[in-house]
């Protein structure tokens, strides 16, 4: 009788690097200390019945002009969106966006993508368009963001004095920023690249799915999106960094204008701090809730360090300020979803 081998032992798994969960928890703790004095510093000098008044005592006037500038800033948000996606109208590009801000306010990040790829379709661009304009738009979003405290510094020191904090961070974001664009580069002229990328892809997925495409399709559809993508951003590429560089601009006076809004005295070296201090601090804005409480506290304690701007002014110009940027866009892009669903 033929010997029977022994049954095989199957091999372990191997188990992935983790953070060590209590790395993990100092980190949050830290965190959430430094935010903390932040806000407790911020909020002792505070008088919550004068924020009141000045929130409750905006003439007609400036609530008009708030209500204009806001209009502004989501055609200047839009506007990558409109010149990277072919056949797609500056009214849908706007409609779309004002959407997709709501969603990604209230729900986790995939769900605005899913959105704005849904509404794209249902207006009849085609996929790999719409792909490839909202990961070009996106791109040059987060590398305008990036660079933001690097131009902000800059402004500063010219303007005034060297400032530490300013250098760090312009430093930090502004390398991050260079890779980011470094790596956009390169894929847009790595057509190779995007080709062996495709059929590792295919091979990987075919092995959980062999009913699915394989290798040769995917890497047609890898070399489809670098080529349209890299297409479209030399007919229009320039414009849509263009109109970042005037997003972080216009971004930083709306805040401005909140404040001035709000009885803050707007001279020159008050206003130049103030510019200059949310653009170093503009990538925070990246955080859930657009870095409500982090961003707040920190841009408070950067002003009041380099103005005379009392704290309680600056607690009421924000809060006029995240209402502008940050309540009113979640309500209309609600209400757009609504219509859109409606008439879909």
């Amino acid at each position: 009788m033929a010997e029977t081998s022994p049954p095989a032992v199957p091999t372990p798994p191997v188990a992935r690097r983790k953070i060590p969960r209590p790395v993990v928890l100092l980190v949050r703790l830290v965190l959430i200390a430094v935010v903390a004095w932040l806000l407790l510093r911020l909020l002792r000098g505070v008088d919550w019945g004068e924020v009141g008044y000045a929130l409750t005592h905006l003439s007609a006037w400036q609530i008009a002009v708030l209500l204009v500038v806001i209009v502004i800033r989501r055609a200047i948000l839009a506007a990558p969106l409109a010149l990277l996606i072919a056949g797609l109208s500056y009214l849908k590009a706007m409609i779309s966006d004002v959407a997709a801000a709501a969603v990604a306010t209230i729900a986790p990040s995939p769900g605005d993508v899913v959105l704005r790829l849904a509404m794209l379709r249902s207006w009849g661009i085609d996929t790999t368009d719409a792909a490839s304009g909202l990961t070009l738009s996106t791109t040059l979003f987060y590398v305008a963001r990036l660079a933001a405290p690097l131009f902000g510094f800059l402004i500063f020191w010219a303007a005034r004095d060297f400032y530490a904090p300013f250098a760090w961070s312009g430093l930090l974001f502004g390398a991050g920023a260079f890779v980011l664009l470094g790596g956009l580069v390169y894929a847009l002229r790595a057509g190779r690249t995007a080709a062996t990328i495709g059929r590792l892809l295919g091979r990987l997925i075919q092995r959980v799915r062999p009913s699915g495409p394989g290798p040769a399709v995917w890497e047609e559809r890898l070399v489809s999106f670098q080529s349209h993508s890299a297409g479209r951003m030399q007919q229009r590429g320039w414009l849509a960094m263009l109109s970042q560089v005037l997003l972080i601009v216009v971004e930083a006076g709306v805040l401005v204008l909140c404040l001035g809004f709000v009885g803050v005295n707007l001279d020159g070296q008050t206003v130049l701090v103030m510019f200059c201090s949310f653009m170093v601090l503009y990538p925070l804005t990246g955080l859930p809730l657009m870095g409500a409480g982090v961003f707040d506290a920190t841009y408070a304690a950067f002003v009041s360090n380099h103005s005379t701007v009392e704290a309680t002014d600056l607690v009421a110009g924000l809060v006029v300020w995240r209402v502008a940027v940050q309540f009113l866009p979640v309500v209309v892009g609600l209400i757009t979803i609504a219509v859109w669903r409606r008439f879909t």
